[in-house]
């Protein structure tokens, strides 16, 4: 299932990635320009990770062109929120 969310940076609904309900995982595809530089990770909109807990998700794979980044949501939702612009995120595996 595709989980869309609102980004506030450049006003309209964006693909935030496919959430997988018979594994419990949630994939998110990214390219260079989503790395965010000041937290060294990707981050995924707080409103996504709430739709994920209440969906039971367990694992987020974040894949980029070289490699895939495992995590669990668990960790997601203990890291700060953050607001760079494009609405309130998680990160975590950076600083």
């Amino acid at each position: 299932m595709k989980l869309y969310c609102f980004d506030p940076g450049k006003h309209r609904n964006v693909l935030a990635g496919e959430y997988e309900p018979s594994t419990f995982t949630f994939i998110k595809k990214v390219k260079k320009n989503h790395y965010m530089i000041i937290e060294k990770s990707y981050g995924i909109q707080e409103e996504v990770l709430q739709r994920l807990k209440f969906l039971r998700c367990e694992r987020i794979v974040i894949i980029n062109k070289k490699k895939e980044i495992i995590s669990l949501l668990e960790d997601w939702l203990k890291s700060p929120i953050k607001d760079y612009g494009h609405g309130r995120q998680r990160f975590i595996g950076g600083k």
